[in-house]
């Protein structure tokens, strides 16, 4: 392993307006009206059901995909007029065969990729955690809420580094364990600042860390990389923000988490922690019960962080133009 003392001289941390520096405030009334410039009305609605459920992600799902017809030609929905292209099947080739180069290997552990990709895209199964044994290496690597899926994140590291071309690109973009909150609404008592504790034990005795992506920077350092671009940006639960951005952004979290978070609970709880499944089951309906309740309204959020790398030598004129990629509200303001 290539490691070497960190050096401030290569990396470059980003906090943006919106990011963590910042002091999000509560929204003490939200209405009807504001609810529908989130993206209709029926995601609160769908979301404040008794039981977490299809519905909720169904709602938000209709919200996306709706599309815009006008002049013979598909639009996107979402955002209506926020991007002046169509979406449709004619100007998705145009933009395939815009870089019939690029060929896209997308890894998996489990066979549940799509039937049918573009002729530059396959996807292969196996396991990111042995040794890599692609036939040529790669000019980007791409890793997105991968929290919890490995147990050697530096080896992870490490094998990015050793198969990227010179001058390539790693990117990484996830969320940070534990949940944070600023002015006492989780406190440690209660159901969600129990699971909260409890998924940061559980993910210690499994060695399925959740709290890495805080530390990708130093990770990436260790191997070699240079010139670490490192983003942080708060990521609310709920909907308590006031600014209309991160209470959309909250309006999502609320949504995923109440359908996802059974699922990322059971393996670790009933594996790792001696619970029984009908333990599980109970817990998390009290944990999102908590989570979605508005009187009173837990105020949490989490750290999300994106950090990009270069193997040397970089091609330094191409860095600004990752620091506005990199921006999460780029575009938006």
């Amino acid at each position: 392993m290539a490691e070497r003392e960190p050096d401030a001289m290569h990396q470059i941390d980003i906090i943006f307006p919106h990011g963590t520096n910042i002091d999000l405030e509560p929204d003490e009334d939200i209405d009807d009206a504001e609810m529908q410039s989130l993206g209709g009305s029926d995601v609160d609605s769908a979301i404040g059901e008794s039981e977490a459920g299809p519905s909720s992600t169904a709602s938000l799902r209709s919200s996306i995909v709706r599309a815009r017809e006008e002049n013979g030609r598909i639009y996107h929905g979402y955002k209506d007029g926020k991007y002046v292209l169509p979406t449709d099947q004619e100007e998705l080739d145009r933009q395939g065969e815009e870089h019939p180069e690029a060929e896209v290997v997308g890894v998996d552990l489990s066979p549940v990729q799509p039937g049918f990709t573009p002729p530059n895209v396959h996807y292969e199964i196996d396991d990111l955690e042995e040794e890599w044994s692609f036939s040529r290496k790669f000019d980007y690597v791409h890793c997105m809420m991968m929290t919890g899926a490995f147990r050697d994140w530096q080896n992870f590291h490490q094998q990015t580094f050793d198969n990227l071309n010179p001058g390539g690109w790693f990117e990484i973009q996830d969320i940070d364990f534990p949940m944070r909150c600023d002015d006492g609404t989780i406190p440690p008592d209660c159901d969600l600042g129990r699971w909260n504790e409890l998924m940061m034990e559980a993910g210690q005795r499994s060695g399925f860390l959740l709290d890495t992506c805080g530390r990708a920077a130093e990770m990436m350092t260790n191997v070699g990389f240079v010139d670490i671009v490192r983003i942080q940006f708060k990521w609310p639960i709920n909907q308590w923000p006031r600014d209309v951005k991160h209470k959309t952004l909250g309006v999502w979290t609320e949504a995923n988490f109440s359908v996802g978070l059974e699922s990322m609970t059971l393996a670790l709880f009933t594996r790792f922690m001696g619970w029984r499944k009908e333990e599980v089951w109970d817990f998390s309906a009290n944990v999102i019960a908590e989570w979605r309740d508005r009187e009173p309204q837990v105020q949490g959020y989490e750290n999300s962080h994106r950090d990009a790398t270069a193997s040397p030598p970089l091609a330094t004129a191409a860095l600004p133009e990752l620091l506005r990629a990199m921006d999460p509200w780029a575009g938006s303001r």
